[in-house]
């Protein structure tokens, strides 16, 4: 795979359960609304280019408990940010970046993917056409008994730590992984 083509992604998002589905019952996973993205850190391979956003959301997402203990927003305190933009006034630039080129993300095809197709639905537009490389699910076929969490890999696979949960501290980092997956040769995993 061209490395050039790749666009390096990570969603924050609200975490607040909007569908009333206990998360012990349907999964966390499942029976969600995802399209309350709040923050957005992507990095263009081609240019080199970091792109990174804090994204109001919908009034709904502010009325429900936030996942405060995983990205450590809260919901009174994010709405007055000063930052804040509209996910449709960041659409273009999103969709330019990513059309033709592969997204990668950690855990892309449950989670990022799917926020990103919610998000475009709720505001009508469409989601950019590009290809979508999972680096979660790469990371248990190479590595199976390794743990498979992005800031676990960072100290296993690269020594280092970093601030979780920060989109735009989460993409600096799976491009380093990402870089490092691609550096080794094939048959190294076989």
């Amino acid at each position: 795979m061209s490395e050039s083509k790749l666009v390096i992604l990570d969603f924050e998002t609200t975490g607040a359960n909007v569908t009333n589905n206990p998360d012990k019952k349907w999964g966390y996973f499942k029976g969600k609304i995802w399209y309350d993205p709040i923050e957005l850190a992507m990095i263009d391979i081609s240019s080199g280019k970091e792109y990174h956003w804090f994204i109001k959301p919908p009034e709904m997402f502010l009325k429900h408990p936030w996942a405060t203990h995983v990205h450590g927003y809260t919901a009174d305190k994010f709405i007055k940010r000063d930052d804040l933009v509209k996910f449709d006034d960041i659409y273009q630039d999103i969709s330019r970046v990513l059309v033709g080129k592969t997204a990668v993300a950690h855990n892309a095809l449950a989670f990022d993917k799917v926020v990103l197709e919610q998000t475009c639905e709720q505001y009508n537009l469409l989601v950019p056409l590009c290809e979508w490389r999972d680096t979660k699910l790469e990371i248990k076929s190479l590595y199976p008994d390794k743990s498979n969490k992005q800031e676990d890999i960072a100290m296993w696979m690269l020594e280092e730590t970093y601030d979780a949960h920060s989109a735009i501290e989460d993409v600096r980092m799976l491009k380093k992984i990402v870089e490092y997956i691609d550096s080794k040769p094939e048959w190294i995993f076989v």
